[in-house]
């Protein structure tokens, strides 16, 4: 089962929520109020990215963010050909999703694919710290690394990685190593962890309307997956039958390009519909920029006199 029929055949489900606070819904911001900030975009495999979270990229780039993308394994299992052929073509592919939604730059880290549970959780989490910190990493948009019914386990790996590098990207005398090799502390106070499976809590919904064409332009550039070139498939089983489909056009990019938009947005489809919007992307939020009052500061407020 491909992912996104897994995600369609629960939506139900997948609208459920613990409770992590009430929803926020986002939308595009004027301008460019976000330039000279940067993000990263971590997932596991090359089309995490694009069904999960790629309107929420196109929009933060369109925002001013200046956009890194990251993917953990090598995708050596997908692919259809041969071990190497599968990691050349998610490579190759890779590049064009990072094109596609307007990523400045690229990294595969190679962790082979569906064994990330057996690597060293401590290897990934410094590869991840040292990014972090040389391209000053403001937000990060990846999997949750609490989500449950997760069963991948390059997902959870990914995640739970990602998250301890938040906060140890900004603690001096980790990895202090890099820092006196110039790349300074800098944790990373901002979060997008997207619905990546039914029942994930959720507190963010963003309207991606405006960003669709972008998201499907990187959904079509997951050959490999098996979820880019449906359309073109469809459209040549169909003309050795004798037969057309008005819907996917007269030549192979169309017909992947209308496949994505009619069968494959279901889920950004439904995410927006309680909320008037006509796509939307879910994410748990966080955000910690927001200084918060302790107990003590709210007691010396209260109670601190003159000497």
């Amino acid at each position: 089962m491909s992912k996104e029929s897994f995600y369609n055949s629960n939506l139900g489900l997948a609208m459920a929520r613990a409770d992590v606070g009430p929803i926020i819904v986002e939308k595009d911001q004027p301008g460019q109020p976000h330039k000279g900030k940067s993000f990263a975009a971590v997932h596991a495999h090359l089309d995490d990215i694009p069904f999960y979270a790629g309107g929420l990229c196109a929009k933060l780039i369109r925002e001013g963010y200046t956009g890194y993308l990251i993917r953990t394994s090598n995708d050596e299992k997908r692919g259809g050909r041969s071990t190497a052929a599968n990691i050349l073509s998610n490579e190759q592919e890779h590049l064009k999703v990072a094109a596609a939604l307007g990523f400045k730059d690229t990294f595969d880290l190679y962790y082979q694919n569906h064994e990330m549970n057996g690597i060293s959780s401590l290897d990934l989490r410094n590869r991840l710290i040292f990014l972090f910190r040389m391209w000053k990493v403001d937000t990060v948009v990846t999997f949750n690394p609490w989500g449950h019914g997760e069963e991948n386990p390059d997902h959870w790996a990914t995640g739970r990685a990602v998250e301890e590098a938040c906060w140890m990207a900004g603690v001096d005398n980790d990895y202090h190593e890099q820092v006196e090799a110039g790349f300074e502390a800098h944790p990373v106070l901002e979060r997008y962890y997207f619905v990546g499976r039914p029942g994930q809590p959720y507190n963010r919904v963003v309207d991606i309307t405006a960003h669709i064409e972008k998201k499907i332009d990187s959904i079509v550039e997951c050959r490999s997956q098996g979820g880019g070139n449906l359309g073109s498939q469809l459209r040549s089983q169909l003309a050795q039958q004798g037969k057309r489909l008005p819907l996917l056009g007269n030549d192979d990019r169309t017909a992947d390009r209308e496949y994505a938009r009619q069968f494959l947005l279901d889920t950004s489809r439904e995410s927006g519909k309680p909320h008037k919007l006509a796509f939307a992307e879910r994410f748990y939020y966080i955000d910690q920029r927001r200084p918060q009052r302790s107990a003590v500061d709210e007691y010396v407020a209260k109670n601190a006199v003159a000497l």
